[in-house]
């Protein structure tokens, strides 16, 4: 707290479980930070003249209101100095001959007002400091909760074309019990991951004291050995819940080797039971590893005389916190334009989706969960779509569409036969054979709706005069109708037309020849 304030997700956090009867030297190792700094917090908390209980409801504001502003604290520059060098130094260590009093000698000559060799050599060797031993760490019932996604991915296959996108495997494992949760989700995004980890704790009924993740961008913003640097909504998502969230240490598998020993024995135990499967979705897949999973913590240990699920359901899930009455649930917002086909793009799921076409070319604001997208204009809902993760694909409401696109869209060979049918028998016969000339009919389809048209705005009997003009050059389709209704020739009378050279100098007579 010395050089600057907490983020005041964690001083609520501090706060919940100060609440919660914790030490401070317990809520210092859950949340990470320094017992000198919680000491500090809880200190200035108390003066508030309001018990932890009643600072667990205020918000934001209202507590940096309460708090004091942070000391300024400047280390002196000796010390940044100092660690300026280190990097220089720490090639020097490497080489025969090293010694801290060499070193301490050329720091000295280009820093006579330095620092003297004992704290010179005791900053040098926290600065080089190499830990190396390992030790086993006992685990306790209800503490943690560990988070990981297995390296290899299922594989989806899209029923209609066949093609195959992966299915990452998410895994989470209670550190007292042993107690497994495995789904397979669409990606290792935040929303997606902070999905899968809301179902972890809806699995096991209860919220550990600890949530254990890896470096995940979706869950650590900046990676640090020491203080990594938490994603805002994942905070958001720990609070909610009353937990505390510790990630790993990069590059650094020991820290994790009770999550990575579990995804081992589900690749033995799910994976390898499922690999010849072929499967087209989230749920079919998901439905068949469930009961892989009830097997596999069901399964006895071999050197213990229980199973997973008998040692989380006497001994770890009575210490879990009660889960709280409403589900976390992620918003992501974004900002659109409305493209020409009346549809907004979304990246994550590569889709469209429609909105009324008055919009297109508008700025729109898109809020979406996992399930359920919605479309913003000016703080107006004016579109709501199921989410799909269909690539390339559209998801059309009819009522979005143009009124021309919406006739358009309902229409097929047997309706334009009905109507022309219902005109004159003329005109049914023109649009046959106009299906019947093209290779596929819905190559038709846009031809017979110029036809449409045509006698909408020239009238059916105009229509049916142009149509035997037409068939009488065997000539079927749409451009032709519009060229003779454009230059009036249906008006004509076929019959008495005359087809006679014109008189011109130029023409050759026939004596020409001779």
């Amino acid at each position: 707290m010395a050089g600057h304030r907490k983020d005041m997700l964690d001083i609520q956090r501090i706060i919940q479980l100060k609440a919660r009867g914790e030490s401070n030297r317990s809520i210092a190792r859950l949340l990470g930070i320094n017992r000198k700094t919680v000491n500090e917090y809880i200190l200035n908390l108390g003066g508030a003249d309001k018990d932890f209980s009643e600072l667990s409801r205020l918000d934001e504001q209202s507590l940096a209101a309460i708090l004091p502003e942070p000391k300024v604290f400047n280390k002196p520059q000796a010390y940044q100095d100092l660690q300026d060098l280190v990097p220089v130094y720490q090639k020097a260590l490497k080489k025969s001959g090293f010694t801290y009093l060499n070193i301490w000698e050329e720091y000295r000559k280009k820093y006579p007002d330095g620092y003297g060799y004992t704290q010179f050599k005791e900053h040098m060797q926290q600065a080089f400091a190499v830990q190396q031993a390992s030790f086993h760490m006992e685990q306790i019932m209800g503490e943690k909760l560990l988070i990981d996604y297995a390296g290899d991915r299922f594989i989806l296959t899209d029923r209609e074309s066949g093609t195959t996108r992966p299915a990452e495997l998410f895994i989470a494992i209670l550190a007292g019990s042993g107690y497994t949760y495995v789904e397979a989700s669409v990606s290792q995004q935040k929303a997606s991951f902070i999905n899968s980890v809301r179902r972890s704790l809806e699995f096991i009924g209860g919220v550990p004291k600890l949530i254990v993740t890896d470096n995940l961008k979706s869950a650590v913003t900046q990676a640090h050995r020491y203080e990594p640097e938490l994603n805002k909504d994942f905070k958001a998502f720990a609070l909610h819940y009353g937990t505390a969230v510790l990630a790993t240490r990069a590059r650094k598998p020991k820290d994790k080797a009770l999550v990575e020993n579990a995804v081992r024995l589900v690749y033995q135990r799910i994976c390898f039971a499922l690999k010849d499967q072929v499967f087209f979705d989230l749920h079919s897949l998901n439905a068949a590893i469930r009961p892989l999973l009830d097997l596999y913590n069901q399964r006895m240990y071999q050197q213990r005389q229980t199973s997973r699920a008998q040692l989380f359901l006497e001994q770890e899930q009575p210490l879990l916190s009660p889960l709280p009455a409403q589900a976390f649930t992620l918003i992501t917002y974004k900002q659109a334009t409305v493209q020409k086909n009346y549809h907004v793009f979304i990246s994550d799921d590569k889709h469209y989706y429609s909105v009324p076409h008055e919009y297109i070319g508008k700025k729109v604001e898109l809020r979406y969960n996992e399930s359920l997208l919605e479309v913003y204009s000016s703080s107006t809902r004016i579109a709501s779509h199921p989410r799909s993760r269909k690539s390339a694909g559209f998801s059309t409401i009819s009522s979005h569409m143009p009124d021309n696109h919406q006739f358009m869209q309902g229409w097929n060979m047997t309706d334009f036969l009905a109507w022309a049918k219902s005109k004159d028998p003329i005109i049914h016969q023109y649009v046959e054979t106009v299906f019947a000339q093209r290779a596929h009919p819905e190559q038709a389809l846009r031809s017979c709706w110029g036809i449409q048209r045509l006698g909408k705005i020239y009238g059916i009997d105009r229509l049916k005069s142009a149509c035997i003009r037409a068939a009488d050059f065997e000539q079927y389709g749409y451009k032709i109708l519009e060229s003779i209704l454009g230059q009036n020739l249906d008006q004509q009378d076929h019959d008495e037309e005359q087809h006679y050279l014109p008189v011109h100098d130029n023409l050759r007579g026939a004596t020409y020849y001779h």
